[in-house]
């Protein structure tokens, strides 16, 4: 019996040993498979990429200037150039532009709301495919999905219409980590070829009436014009292996008169229902356009933009820079400090604590001395409404709008789009709306990190929670690790 007794004991206690072994193993390479997985995702970004010479030559003061030829040839057959601050009337300008289309209409756009104005432009869009104008829709495939964003009625109809094309880019992979960081970011309209509106705006309500942002119409163009280079891009993003078809099986178009009555009901008591349009004679005749672009990939990318940006400032006397919040490594710190050095006047404009709805502001705020030197003028924007737009000017002649945040992850990480326009006419009307909008309603950073006095503008009391919220971003590292 004692045998037997022992026999049984040692066989429980080798059945625990087991158990444990099993559910230790199992722990273990679990937690190392996450930990491999997050290396998966972070190590392709801690390369460092730079720009070679050859890339460089393209992102130069010289190559972004027009030639003695372009800036004497008639004016009309210059490309023209709109600045659209965003607003209830640069919408419907958009609407117009679909309204009018004739023969095709490319859209992407990083993210679209759940509003109004979303339901509105989409059945704009709609309207046109109706009417025979061929459509093509790039979203982000992880935050701007159409389902749960704009209405279900008006996005059915998209998934299925016979001239609608609805595309992802870069939906969640496992099996590409690293591609999990990586989004479209682009914002960009293209109308029979020779039309289109780059800015920073997102879709929805809240992008045109709660955000300070840009868009800039560009008209009289072609295929041998900026429009051309953007609908080469837009192509390009069209074929790439990350960018997926969209379709849905269910089949509903029940709802299309009912959005469509809303739209008209919108639409039409606008002015750009009721006006003639003359797209030839909008804006005004800029010398040259250039489209430029990041790559298109899901892996970390060579800083195209950004570097344009910094040829652009170190060759230049004033510089303006506005940007919602900035978010860089101190070597790109450190190249901003040396290039305002080299400017008579360096003006860096941004959100304040008060007004920032982005977590990534965490990081300047709680960094900002880093920015401070005797040559560069810190602003922060005090107005309620958050400041979105990416824009910059130099030396009075050129400007950069488009969808570039002035950070590690739009330098880096994301596609982009911008204009770099070189006009003096269309500077000043940039530099006028600027001065009028921004710089009069901003407050300077002092090199003791605090607010310079104002007689003009007031600092605003900043909630104890949301203090607290935006240390805690900062504190954690949280906006680091979405670089």
């Amino acid at each position: 019996m004692k045998t037997l007794y022992k026999k049984k004991a040692i066989a429980l206690y080798e059945t625990h040993m087991r158990v444990g072994y099993v559910v230790k193993t199992v722990v273990f390479y679990l937690l190392a498979a996450v930990l491999w997985y997050a290396i998966a995702v972070i190590a392709p970004y801690m390369a460092t990429i730079e720009i070679s010479s050859s890339q460089n030559i393209v992102l130069t003061r010289q190559a972004f200037s027009a030639s003695e030829q372009s800036k004497d040839s008639p004016i009309e057959q210059k490309e023209r150039a709109l600045l659209l601050p965003t607003s209830e009337s640069s919408f419907c300008r958009r609407l117009r532009l679909i309204e009018d289309a004739q023969e095709s209409i490319d859209f992407m756009v990083y993210f679209a709301s759940q509003s109004a104005y979303s339901d509105y432009f989409y059945t704009a869009l709609v309207r046109a495919a109706e009417r025979g104008v061929k459509v093509r829709i790039i979203q982000d495939g992880k935050m701007g999905k159409l389902a749960g964003y704009v209405s279900d009625g008006i996005a059915n109809i998209i998934y299925n219409h016979n001239n609608i094309e609805l595309y992802y880019f870069n939906k969640i992979n496992i099996f590409d980590p690293a591609g999990l960081a990586t989004i479209m970011h682009d914002k960009v309209l293209i109308v029979d070829g020779d039309k289109m509106i780059v800015g920073g705006a997102n879709m929805g309500t809240s992008a045109y009436l709660y955000n300070y942002d840009m868009e800039v119409l560009v008209t009289n163009s072609g295929a041998d014009g900026s429009v051309g280079q953007a609908q080469r891009y837009f192509n390009k993003m069209l074929s790439s292996d990350l960018t997926k078809r969209e379709k849905r099986k269910k089949r509903d178009f029940s709802t299309k008169s009912r959005f469509e009555s809303e739209y008209l009901d919108f639409y039409q008591n606008s002015e750009f229902a009721q006006i003639d349009m003359d797209y030839g004679a909008i804006g005004v005749p800029v010398d040259k356009i250039t489209y430029l672009s990041n790559p298109i990939s899901s892996t970390k990318k060579a800083p195209v933009i950004m570097q344009a940006l910094y040829n652009l400032m170190e060759s230049s006397e004033k510089s303006i820079l506005i940007t919602p919040y900035t978010l860089l490594e101190n070597d790109k710190i450190n190249r901003l400090r040396r290039a305002s050095e080299r400017n008579n006047q360096f003006i860096l404009i941004t959100n304040s604590l008060y007004n920032s709805r982005n977590v990534g502001f965490a990081d300047y705020y709680y960094n900002r001395d880093k920015y401070l030197n005797s040559n560069i003028t810190l602003l922060e924007f005090q107005e309620e409404n958050q400041l979105h737009a990416k824009v910059a000017s130099f030396d009075d002649r050129y400007s950069v709008i488009g969808s570039f945040n002035f950070d590690e992850r739009s330098a880096h990480v994301d596609t982009e789009s911008v204009l770099v326009i070189d006009s003096e006419d269309f500077n000043a009307v940039l530099t006028e709306y600027i001065n009028e909008t921004f710089i009069a309603n901003s407050l300077q950073v002092g090199n003791d990190n605090e607010y310079l006095p104002s007689e003009t503008v007031e600092a605003h009391d900043v909630p104890a929670k949301k203090k607290f919220q935006y240390w805690l971003y900062s504190a954690l590292g949280v906006v680091r690790c979405l670089i």
